[in-house]
């Protein structure tokens, strides 16, 4: 039945049935029409031209969807007490993707019906909510609903949700075990459970679950995580080449491969390596030879250092994988783990250059770059790392920053100090020659703010700078005094450098802060200098009222030094609806300790807890600030 007829038969249904109840808004509520003013001084004051029947009427005679959906908005802007209209317009915005509008009208329905609400629109409403930072009040109206209703799958799962933004995943889980004493093969019950094994990062059980009830779920492709286990079994087990291994069958297979991966990276690989020989073995004919799952487990053999297995198993897929960049970095790290320097090198500039070449002109591996920028920074000759630079610059926009995207492209746990051997090179190199889209300015910039992140770390948990850091940025400064560089960074330092001298001087404090306030923004590190030097030596007023320098920030950066503003003028109202904004993202982001360990740099801990207290933020973020102080001290 298409949409038309759809609505149609509701709205007759609904017009017939003399069971349905009145309902009815309070004046002094909020209008539901989301004005924002009380319903006896918005919609309540409405005269509509047209009566009920009228618009009964009208649907009946309505000939295209656009029309139907017309005549309903406006049935529900002059009755909005009529749930008759309300609910085919939350279905149709609903399944159109128009979110903002169903938001607008769930609400709407919630506060007229409030648990006579069906509970399929009850989820929804939820999930809106949550998206909207709700919880609270997501979290009230599923209570109210489980009260007035009864446990029903739809309601537990919708309560599931405001736990999982709370990250409480013990009760998730323990849901997920209500929810199935009721109707354990439930299709929406199985997909919040997938999706919740996602959010853990357990693949090996999302497998097998997809696995048992892979031909209920198999054609659900609109949901997020039946169409990212659908892609991750296509593309490990190259479907797209391999087209007589069928999906089912590529899926049992997966679930035992990565079973066994599981136990492997339960283990101590390189002592128990013996044991990880005997379970790849019992795997390793089970992937096509041209597959990623096939170079899942060379990469194991690599990691348990079973060359002699890897050499074999590498021989035997090289046929099906010489030009595939990922078999060739693992290759790569394996002669560079063993020492073999020259073998490596070949590998690695290889896999980077297939990958540059592709077909379809798009560079999608990012980790080959990696390791090979790795790679010529600690083996490569200058000429080797200039053409590299000259290649990758190739791979970027033009509006995007070559420096920058060298740094990040360097920047991971296992390659801690490589930024600062590559600024090195680079400095070097600049001396020999031009780069186009990187300046000597530029490379000092990077190289003192990778030293003054070493300071705010510091000065957080020890509330000082050591002795080593603090010299570092003193030789640091001379350096780039003695070369002439101009930059803002270069009197932010100085400034951040005066605490450890025997006197502060305020005149000399003033000439520098001066100096930032008056220099040429060029840059994303030049706007940071700006900030870091206004918000703590100078008048941060300019960054609430202007927000000058803003383009070479992003919104989020440029939000966390308004909010740094607000707290150092005691500008509250502000301070609020930032921080609350921002706590919400980095809370959904797992960021959160992150982001106020970042609010240290700038008050002491008494200090923000008042901040904290004046804005009146939840208990929790309190006294989770408190423990953090706890840790620090310890």
């Amino acid at each position: 039945m298409d949409n038309l007829k759809y609505i149609k038969n509701v709205i007759e249904k609904g017009k017939n049935n003399d069971t349905i109840r009145n309902y009815s808004i309070g004046r002094n509520e909020s209008c539901p029409c989301g004005s924002g003013k009380k319903y006896k001084k918005c919609c309540a004051r409405n005269d509509p031209e047209k009566n009920i029947e009228d618009y009964f009427a009208m649907v009946k005679t309505a000939e295209s969807e656009a029309d139907i959906i017309e005549i309903l908005k406006n049935a529900v802007k002059d009755y909005p007490e009529e749930q008759t209209f309300l609910l085919p317009l939350i279905v149709y915005s609903l399944q159109s993707g128009n979110y903002d509008q169903a938001a607008q009208y769930l609400k709407h329905a919630w506060q007229l019906m409030e648990t006579d609400l069906d509970e399929a629109f009850i989820s929804p409403l939820v999930n809106l909510l949550l998206d909207e930072g709700k919880i609270e009040k997501a979290e009230k109206i599923v209570r109210e609903s489980l009260k007035a209703k009864g446990e029903s799958i739809p309601l537990l799962l919708a309560l599931g949700e405001v736990y999982k933004r709370e990250d409480k995943i013990q009760k998730v889980n323990d849901i997920i075990e209500r929810a199935m004493q009721l109707d354990a093969d439930n299709t929406q019950l199985i997909i919040f459970r997938l999706e919740t094994l996602m959010d853990m990062d357990d693949v090996v059980s999302s497998l097998a679950l997809f696995n048992k009830y892979y031909d209920d779920l198999k054609d659900y492709k609109n949901m997020r995580v039946i169409d990212f286990l659908d892609d991750f079994i296509k593309t490990r087990f190259n479907l797209k080449e391999n087209k007589r291994l069928k999906k089912k069958e590529a899926l049992d297979k997966a679930v035992k491969l990565y079973n066994v991966f599981q136990q492997i990276d339960n283990l101590k690989l390189k002592s128990d390596s013996e044991k990880v020989n005997d379970l790849l073995n019992n795997i390793k004919e089970l992937p096509p030879l041209n597959s990623q799952a096939a170079l899942d487990i060379l990469s194991r053999y690599l990691a348990a250092e079973l060359y002699d297995e890897f050499e074999k198993y590498a021989a035997k897929i090289a046929e099906f994988q010489e030009n595939n960049p990922d078999f060739l970095r693992i290759l790569y790290l394996k002669d560079y783990n063993q020492g073999n320097i020259g073998e490596a090198s070949e590998k690695i500039k290889r896999a980077f250059k297939l990958e540059k070449e592709r077909k379809d002109e798009h560079f999608h591996n990012w980790q080959v770059a990696s390791d090979y920028l790795q790679f010529l920074v600690d083996n490569g000759s200058n000429e080797d790392l200039k053409d590299f630079i000259d290649d990758f610059d190739r791979l970027l926009d033009k509006s995007e920053n070559l420096l920058a995207n060298l740094m990040m492209l360097i920047e991971n746990e296992q390659t801690k100090g490589y930024q600062r051997k590559l600024l090195n090179k680079l400095l070097n190199l600049i001396n020999e020659d031009n780069f186009e889209r990187i300046s000597e300015k530029d490379i000092y910039n990077n190289i003192l703010f990778i030293n003054l992140a070493a300071l705010d770390g510091e000065e957080t948990l020890y509330k000082a700078g050591t002795d080593k850091t603090t010299e570092d940025i003193e030789n640091l400064i001379r350096e780039i005094e003695s070369v002439d560089i101009i930059t803002p960074a270069l009197n932010y330092a100085k400034l951040r450098l005066m605490r450890y001298k025997s006197e502060l001087e305020d005149e000399e404090k003033e000439k520098l802060l001066q100096r930032v306030e008056k220099s040429e923004i060029e840059s994303y590190f030049d706007a940071v200098a700006y900030y870091e030097s206004v918000i703590r030596f100078g008048d941060p007023s300019i960054i609430i009222t202007e927000i000058p320098h803003g383009n070479y920030l992003d919104d989020d950066y440029l939000d966390f030094y308004r909010l740094a503003a607000a707290l150092k003028l005691g500008y509250y109202e502000i301070g609020t609806e930032i921080f609350h904004r921002q706590v919400l993202k980095k809370s959904q982001q797992n960021k959160l300790m992150s982001y106020l360990v970042r609010l240290l740099r700038y008050f002491e801990i008494e200090e923000l807890l008042e901040h904290l207290e004046a804005m009146d933020v939840s208990e929790e973020i309190y006294n989770y600030l408190i423990q953090l102080d706890k840790i620090s001290n310890n």
